[in-house]
């Protein structure tokens, strides 16, 4: 009974989870750049002030973006062990 419940997160496809972390990344990287752009078009400092406000916000989601991505890539290897060790004892069960 238990196994069955298991079976399916065998066949998981580990492939989309890089696939969505990849499009979730661009995502982020797109608003970014929009963001960046707005605030230079509406900015109501002079440019060399503007520069570095957008460098150092371009910094701080940079750092952001870094520590989101590293928490999935984190979960994703996580939730792989756990399918790998479901595996392996269906395969030893079933053996």
């Amino acid at each position: 009974m238990i196994m069955a419940v298991f079976l399916p997160a065998y066949n998981y496809n580990f492939k989309n989870i890089n696939m969505k972390l990849s499009n979730a990344a661009l995502l982020i990287l797109t608003g970014i750049a929009i963001g960046a752009a707005a605030g230079v078009l509406l900015a109501p400092d002079e440019g060399s002030q503007t520069s570095k406000k957008l460098l150092k916000k371009a910094k701080k989601y940079k750092k952001l973006l870094d520590e989101k991505v590293g928490d999935y890539k984190k979960k994703a290897g996580e939730f792989k062990d756990n399918v790998e060790g479901v595996a392996e004892d269906v395969k030893k069960r079933f053996a």
